[in-house]
């Protein structure tokens, strides 16, 4: 009987092998051999199921999105739509080792999307999944009081976007430390707050 292979396992265990190439020898270190190696799989296999750069980039990507998308399902909510903003806002910068690895994997793509269109489509791809996701968390904030009715969704998510990318270089090259990125989040999130 021939064996049964589970074609979607593979594909996420390749892309957990190249995050973890990623991390450890960066964009120019990562090759079909490289990442075939740390998941322990033939170069043939890796290279029929990421036969191109592109789809191994993508492969990378969407495993930290698998990774990200799991915690996020398991975020507990707060009192407020706001309150579940903040919580869900500290889950994207690296305050602890899982997130300082996609943390930094996530910065040596972003930097390769600077001199590689296709890498620089998932990019944007991604960024604009997260800021849905912003817009619909604020949006719910607003509906239930705990965000001011005149917040501009858009405008905020952008905002609070900007600060978790800059939150996060910082929090990397050690200019912040966790409890300070904590403070910056939670001064933020004020300013949507209803006036008092």
């Amino acid at each position: 009987m021939p064996k049964v292979v589970d074609h979607e396992e593979r594909r996420r265990l390749l892309g957990a092998a190249a995050c973890a190439v990623l991390s450890r020898s960066g964009v120019a270190g990562t090759t079909v051999r490289a990442v075939a190696g740390e998941a322990g799989m033939p170069l043939a296999t890796a290279q029929h199921y990421l036969p191109t750069r592109e789809l191994m980039v993508r492969a990378a990507m969407a495993h930290l999105a698998e990774r990200v998308v799991g915690r996020a399902r398991t975020l507990r909510r707060g009192s407020t739509a706001l309150a579940t903003l903040r919580l869900a806002a500290r889950e994207l910068v690296p305050l602890d080792p899982e997130r300082i690895f996609e943390a930094r994997v996530w910065l040596m793509l972003t930097a390769e999307a600077l001199i590689d269109e296709q890498v620089a489509t998932v990019v944007r791809e991604n960024a604009a999944e997260l800021h849905g996701n912003l817009v619909r968390l604020i949006d719910l904030a607003r509906a239930d009081g705990s965000a001011g009715a005149g917040v501009d969704g858009s405008a905020a998510a952008s905002a609070l976007a900007t600060l978790l990318d800059g939150l996060t270089v910082r929090l990397l090259s050690g200019v912040l430390t966790p409890d300070e990125a904590r403070s910056e989040i939670d001064a933020h999130l004020a300013r949507l707050a209803p006036a008092h």
